[in-house]
């Protein structure tokens, strides 16, 4: 495992982590942040999807998205303050805003490759038309 880690620091909240020196807590970190931008991205996508029937512009509901992002990470993060075994950083919301944004370019790029999607007036109306063959 050494072999393949490169030589990096990391400083987060007051701790100081050396994958070389530290390669299962490096790992462990890179996990752990990996799924908190997962996790955001997942929870853009489906707020973007609650508001895809709405007739406003992708810039609209993306900053609308993204500041319900931005509300629910500060949410967890202040939640974690009060939690003695938990650590609160403003990086936490920083990166959990970030996996939102990348769960809003994961969207308009499905988009753009599926225009079919964007134009079909069924979705946007939520409407379902069964047909027969």
């Amino acid at each position: 495992m050494l072999s393949v880690i490169p030589e990096i620091t990391v400083h987060y909240h007051h701790a100081t982590i050396e994958a070389k020196e530290q390669p299962y807590e490096f790992a462990e970190f890179i996990f752990r942040k990996s799924s908190h931008l997962f996790m955001y991205a997942v929870l853009a996508v489906s707020a973007y999807w609650a508001l895809f029937h709405l007739r406003w512009r992708f810039i609209a509901k993306m900053l609308l998205v993204e500041i319900y992002v931005i509300l629910i990470a500060t949410a967890d993060e202040w939640n974690q303050t009060r939690s003695v075994q938990r650590t609160s950083a403003l990086q936490d919301i920083v990166l959990d805003s970030v996996g939102g944004l990348l769960g809003l370019v994961a969207i308009k790029f499905c988009l753009f490759i599926f225009p079919k999607i964007r134009r079909s007036r069924t979705l946007r109306r939520g409407e379902v038309k069964w047909q027969r063959k």
